[in-house]
């Protein structure tokens, strides 16, 4: 999801009353209890003899325009109840006319900004404004809300940060990461939400996007395997639905940007960038949404292919497809496909969107454009009447699924028994995500040591220490950022102890703390860095230079700013000039001291240039609330670390793309940080791997194989490992990934210890798209030798005959006679190719 506010204040909505939210909804007066007086006779009278909400009663009492207002969801996440500037497209002076004149089916709270960042507050508002919808529209259908809590529920003070998601790929910690989702769940079904627009299931590929933090891996077996852990934890409780996106092939921009389009093969798509959704879709989301982007050549939103032959007819899928924001009208503001908001709007419902994301202003056209327009296309024949009902009733459903019939709103209490939660589980996940990528006997530190900590984390305009917006990232209070990177001196934050904090307290030596200057600025072009505008100063240099002098040893933070989207997307890889500066006075001044680099990043920021000049580095990503506790802990050997990176690290932007799964030849791409790499405080080596059984005849009846390995901890701590089985040798007919991750498992061992570990591996990572270059073949594992690597250990699985595991027809959308989805009509057309 996106909002395209460029022009927020400082602080702005902080500090939003309840009178004001009360008042932004036009129901100051309304009750707010749990489900009392919100179900009116005529919701009561759609019961059906069991008790269910008939649907196609509640259908067939919907006008035309009623339909399309169900099928239409604003943001009004951000509305300013004491501005006279109201979207023109609507022209109303409360919110409450929202429902009571076009009675729109959803609202969404955009860039995890509710009105206001009070809990009590919230949900009381919100309460409000059902109880005004439920009372003044003419059917009494209650909205949905939709919001952005993507790595917790993050749109509250004193809510729980977990780590991004860029971290929670380093974990290969899949129950915890479902544990965290609950949590989420929880905490947003109590401040009144019912859907949020998680989990982002888009492979990791290209640095450069401004979105890259938000990906968990450049491996799609292991990302739709996380994604679906996610779908389960945000959809277990029963008033909070998830949100698979964006689907599909969003996260590949040819240029690096944010909404650009992907150009790529039918081979790609089915081989890599497709399946992490399949496999998200297996959890059963109740929704889905749509890539802003386009691919090769057409909007995905315009898709038919995509949407409806992908989606639903190959995939299964039968919940609710709801757009990105504005992303009709970006067919014609980015996409340039069109100058017709009409013919967007045609392509993008018949292609198979049912819901219609929409700002809360700017150049788009508002709710009341798009709901005339949508009217007219089905007067004019251009859409058909069961079209639209079928999306209608798609909406209907979803609200009844989640009960909303019955309870509409919810009890204020609740929300205070979870917010702030899941301490533990944030911990494990900030922990296990500290990736250590190198160490030249610099840590852990004793504790015992003079320490001086310095980087960006001070605000010279706002004269407050800030680092805190790194350690979270976007869609935290803000979409990008705490308050938009603009934070208050006293303003919201997300539970938690900064890193000083944490340092200090665990260190027994005395710290000196030489915070140098970093400003938040993700609207602004016109910064040092893509993505903030770092300084040092002459003071600062003087104070770092003095106190790095008298040191045992320094810890420099750094990284790139809280970012999101299109104002994320970065040209360079490099720091900021300002940070390599840093480092390099500190080299100079003290040559002999250990120098430890901490980097907040939420992409492999830093190359070699940098990492040379540092003793140690911890890639600390953007860890969250319990972030400041994990990389003081880390340091300090409380913590030995366990993350291994989820992609590779390039060299540098011109080493873009740089994936550890790409094909040979790799000559010149090797990355300054393989995927999987991970250093720790001791040392394990592996023996005795093999594979059982060893030879498997069909993959489709036999998909998984289980591999066993010795692993023992041989150095001087006990420490947690990540056990790793690669495909990395393999021949068919067409090239081979480098290596494929096939399965993973987490070890604790103690010094000297050692254990058998035994690993499920997926045969469905192997599967390739055989054949020529146009690619629609089967999916399939082709017969042969795969040599199987675990460490240096290797071993060989045997395929005796090829066989689909996920797919076994052919890619849809190639009849040569144009009249459908003619599976005779396909293989005629194969059987052409072959000969």
């Amino acid at each position: 999801m996106v909002d395209d506010r460029a022009d927020e204040t400082e602080g702005q909505h902080a500090n939003t009353s309840r009178r004001t939210f009360l008042k932004a909804t036009g129901a100051a007066t309304a009750t707010a209890g749990v489900g009392t007086g919100a179900v009116s006779a005529a919701s009561e009278d759609r019961e059906g003899k069991e008790g269910h909400t008939d649907i196609e009663a509640m259908l067939s009492e919907l006008t035309l325009e009623q339909k399309v207002g169900q099928m239409t969801q604003v943001d009004v996440g951000t509305f300013d109840p004491d501005s006279t500037e109201i979207p023109d497209s609507f022209g109303v002076e409360t919110l409450g006319e929202y429902f009571s004149e076009l009675e729109l089916g959803s609202i969404i709270s955009g860039g995890a900004s509710p009105p206001t960042f009070d809990a009590e507050e919230t949900v009381m508002g919100i309460n409000a404004l059902q109880e005004y919808n439920l009372e003044n529209s003419e059917h009494s259908i209650p909205f949905l809300w939709g919001v952005d809590a993507l790595h917790g529920n993050t749109l509250l003070a004193g809510s729980t940060s977990f780590p991004q998601r860029i971290n929670m790929g380093a974990t290969r910690d899949i129950e915890t990461i479902e544990d965290a989702a609950r949590h989420t769940a929880d905490s947003a079904a109590a401040m009144g939400a019912h859907w949020t627009f998680a989990p982002t299931t888009d492979l990791q590929r290209d640095p450069r996007w401004g979105r890259f933090y938000e990906g968990i891996t450049e491996d799609p077996t292991y990302l739709g395997e996380v994604s679906k852990a996610r779908v389960r934890g945000l959809e277990s409780n029963d008033r909070l639905c998830s949100t698979v996106k964006h689907f599909g092939a969003y996260s590949i921009p040819e240029n690096g940007n944010d909404r650009a389009h992907a150009r790529t093969s039918m081979r790609d798509l089915r081989t890599s960038l497709l399946p992490p959704y399949r496999t998200a879709l297996e959890a059963e989301p109740k929704t889905v949404m749509v890539n802003s982007g386009a691919v090769n050549g057409k909007p995905a939103h315009a898709s038919e292919w995509l949407l409806t032959q992908m989606l639903r007819e190959r995939y299964g899928f039968d919940g609710l497809v709801v757009s990105d924001y504005d992303d009709f009208y970006r067919m014609l503001s980015n996409h340039d496909y069109t100058d017709s908001f009409r013919r967007a709007v045609k392509e993008g419902l018949n292609a198979g969107v049912d819901m219609y994301m929409i700002g809360n202003g700017g150049e788009a056209p508002g709710p009341a454009e798009f709901i005339e327009t949508t009217v007219s296309l089905v007067e004019d024949g251009e859409i058909s009447m069961e079209c639209l009902d079928e999306s209608v009733r798609r909406v209907l459903e979803l609200k009844a699924e989640l009960g909303l019939f019955e309870e509409p709103t919810v009890d204020p209490s609740e929300i205070h028994s979870v917010l702030g939660g899941a301490q533990e589980e944030s911990e494990r996940l900030a922990e296990e995500s500290m990736v250590l990528l190198k160490n030249e006997d610099a840590l852990p530190l004793s504790g015992d040591e003079n320490v001086l900590l310095t980087g960006p984390g001070y605000d010279p305009v706002l004269d407050i220490e800030n680092r805190f917006l790194i350690r979270h990232g976007g869609w935290t209070l803000g979409w990008q950022g705490v308050q938009e990177g603009a934070p208050t001196e006293g303003g919201p934050r997300p539970r938690g102890e900064t890193i000083t904090e944490a340092v200090e307290g665990s260190l027994d030596g005395e710290l000196t703390h030489v915070p140098t200057d970093f400003r938040a600025q993700p609207y602004n072009p016109e910064t040092s860095d893509a993505n903030g505008d770092f300084g040092f100063t002459d003071e600062q240099e003087e104070e770092v230079r003095e106190a790095a002098g008298s040191a045992d040893a320094v810890v420099v933070i750094l990284g790139e700013g809280p970012h999101n989207e299109g104002f994320g997307d970065r040209d360079e890889l490099a720091l900021d000039p300002a940070q390599r500066e840093l480092v390099a006075a500190i080299e100079e001044e003290a040559p002999d001291t250990p120098v430890v680099g901490v980097v907040l990043a939420g992409s492999p920021r830093g190359g070699a240039e940098t990492f040379d000049s540092l003793d140690a580095v911890v890639f600390a990503g953007q860890p969250g609330s319990d972030g400041g506790r994990a990389v003081a802990g880390t340091l300090l050997g409380e913590n030995n670390p366990s993350g291994k990176l989820a992609f590779n690290w390039p060299e540098s932007v011109g080493k873009v793309p740089n994936n550890y799964d790409a094909y040979p030849p790799l000559d010149d791409q090797e990355p300054l940080y393989a995927f999987g790499h991970g250093l720790s405080y001791t040392d394990f080596e592996y023996s005795d791997l093999s594979v059982a059984p060893g030879s498997v005849s069909d993959p489709a009846s036999t998909p998984t194989v289980t591999a066993s390995v010795d692993v023992e901890n041989t150095g001087d701590e006990a420490g947690e490992h990540i056990v790793e089985v690669y495909n990395t040798q393999s021949f068919g007919s067409v090239l081979q990934p480098n290596r494929r991750l096939l399965g993973y498992e987490r070890v604790e061992l103690g010094s000297g210890e050692s254990a058998t570990v035994e690993l499920d591996l997926d045969l469905s990572a192997l599967e390739v798209v055989p054949g020529d270059v146009p690619g629609i073949l089967p999916k399939v594992v082709e017969a042969g030798e795969y040599e199987l690597s675990v460490g240096e250990e290797t071993t060989a699985l045997t395929v005796e005959d090829a066989g689909s595991i996920t797919d076994d027809r052919p890619a849809i959308g190639f009849d040569p006679d144009a009249d459908g989805d003619d599976y005779s009509a396909v293989v005629e057309f194969l059987r052409g190719l072959g000969r």
